[in-house]
């Protein structure tokens, strides 16, 4: 018998990207807080426990109560003195995704169709809440969702290439991530991807920073001049060449790491975003990976609008995965130019249903997957916001530098020591990066990770003509060699000298 309807149908037509049976994402971006309705979840919500604060400041106090939140880490077969790398989710996050996997399984038409995009609009928003206090309404329209960085820079350098030309320049410092200079050849080719030289020249130079004020900003502002020095040698070296001019300049990409990978050095991004664009009129992307939680980000002060002698970077991504702590697979990126929105980022990396929609449209969509990390979001900035994060940020900070103290006084015992038996913190912090225990004075490391040389027995030196000099196939080794004793720690070489670098959250201990 034939099926006869008899509900009255819809007359309303379709309002999202695509087919799907969704809210328009952009105009949820747009509402203001007071209009804006969260959706409501498909699942119990389930309890969260906010770890309890120790009265006692005192390193690693509250490293065991936040342990709880990360109940799923082997600690009893391993060692961690490395969080940094791929990072690790909360409890509250996995169980969060979890859950939308769950959800997904049990009916999948209804959860991409009529669940996902609103919740995905709803975890942006959550995101931007996070990382702005001020001017909400402009960051919302400024951020794009996706599932990791890389896939960002791949929209960033590529769009870029695409849009100025395959003769434009893109500019990077030789301590920058690894990956990101590849794209760079891939899309500008090899002679248009300049390479800014500053590992063998000018990092040395961090290391013999002394503050005269014992200030961080005093650290910073020494720094950006050792910085500026290495990308201007590298400008003038190209004007030199006689191929380019410094009006031809104009229009270049600048590729900055928030903080780098490798070496773990906090880079004054805004003074040479400030410097790249007003003397060069060069447009500025900045690799934050590592900032998403670690640095107190405030977006609005961060990004630049276009508008005439507003400072700031054009471009920045993030990951949620690593300092963050969500499970792997978010990652947002920041731009609140509505021109180069419309020009380098017209096209993401993976172009499809959303390309023509909006801003965020364009990249929330990029194929049926699992999206259960970036739905995760909204979880975990309840619970960061429920810990207070500026206490989180000042616990990781303490018990990095504890654990830089106690390899300090195994490694270079009697070394920065102020005269007693134990390695001393205030004489670390003034002396270390002289006395080569650290790559750069811990004020120009990140908050959450630095790099602490090995035994001198092991680490080499950095002279170049001297038989002890270290390569990368050293570092592996002594890795694989930690990892043989359930240590996780990265190992890095560095002109020719082994470090490890130590990451840590406010879990470790």
């Amino acid at each position: 018998m034939p099926c006869r309807i008899i509900r009255t149908l819809s007359t309303d037509g379709y309002k999202s990207i695509g087919s799907f049976h969704s809210d328009n994402v952009e105009e949820l971006m747009r509402l203001s807080d007071e209009d804006y309705i969260a959706p409501e979840l498909p699942f119990e919500k389930g309890s969260v426990k906010i770890p309890t604060r120790s009265p006692v400041a005192a390193p690693f106090a509250n490293s065991g109560r936040f342990s709880d939140s990360y109940s799923h880490l082997d600690r009893s077969q391993w060692s961690f003195l490395n969080h940094g790398a791929f990072g690790l989710a909360t409890d509250v996050g996995l169980s969060r995704a979890h859950s939308w996997r769950m959800c997904l399984e049990s009916q999948p038409l209804r959860y991409f169709d009529r669940y996902l995009l609103n919740h995905l609009a709803h975890s942006a928003r959550s995101l931007v809440d996070f990382v702005a206090t001020e001017n909400k309404d402009k960051m919302r329209e400024s951020i794009a969702l996706m599932s990791n960085v890389t896939g960002g820079m791949n929209a960033v350098i590529g769009g870029h290439a695409r849009f100025h030309g395959n003769s434009s320049k893109v500019f990077s410092f030789d301590i920058n991530y690894g990956s990101n200079k590849k794209m760079c050849q891939t899309y500008h080719g090899q002679e248009n991807a300049i390479e800014i030289p500053f590992e063998e020249d000018f990092l040395p130079l961090l290391r013999k920073i002394q503050s005269s004020s014992n200030e961080d900003n005093d650290y910073h502002l020494q720094a950006t001049d050792v910085f500026l020095s290495a990308f201007d040698s590298t400008i003038q070296n190209l004007i030199r060449g006689g191929k380019h001019s410094k009006s031809s300049l104009a229009g270049s990409l600048l590729l900055l790491d928030h903080i780098t990978s490798n070496t773990a050095i906090h880079t004054p991004i805004m003074s040479l975003a400030k410097y790249a664009k007003e003397e060069y009129g060069m447009i500025v992307a900045v690799d934050g990976a590592h900032s998403l939680l670690s640095l107190p980000l405030e977006m609005s002060n961060i990004l630049s609008d276009g508008s005439d002698g507003q400072e700031g970077v054009d471009i920045y991504l993030t990951n949620c995965h690593k300092w963050f702590s969500s499970p792997r697979g978010a990652a947002a990126l920041f731009c609140s130019n509505t021109t180069i929105q419309d020009s380098i980022l017209r096209q993401p990396a993976v172009v499809s249903h959303g390309v023509n929609d909006g801003f965020l449209s364009r990249f929330l969509w990029d194929g049926c997957r699992d999206y259960s990390a970036e739905l995760s979001l909204p979880a975990i900035t309840d619970f960061w916001n429920a810990t207070a994060i500026s206490v989180v940020r000042k616990d990781t900070k303490q018990n990095l530098k504890e654990g830089i103290r106690i390899l300090i006084q195994h490694w270079h015992p009697g070394v920065c020591s102020g005269g007693g038996d134990n390695a001393d913190m205030a004489s670390i912090e003034q002396n270390s990066a002289e006395a080569g225990l650290t790559l750069v004075p811990l004020q120009l490391h990140a908050p959450m990770m630095a790099l602490v040389r090995l035994p001198d027995h092991l680490s080499g030196s950095a002279v170049a003509n001297k038989s002890d000099r270290k390569t990368s196939t050293d570092a592996k080794r002594v890795q694989d060699y930690f990892y043989s004793c359930r240590v996780e720690v990265p190992v890095k070489c560095v002109r020719g000298v082994l470090y490890c670098r130590v990451s840590c959250h406010v879990y470790n201990r």
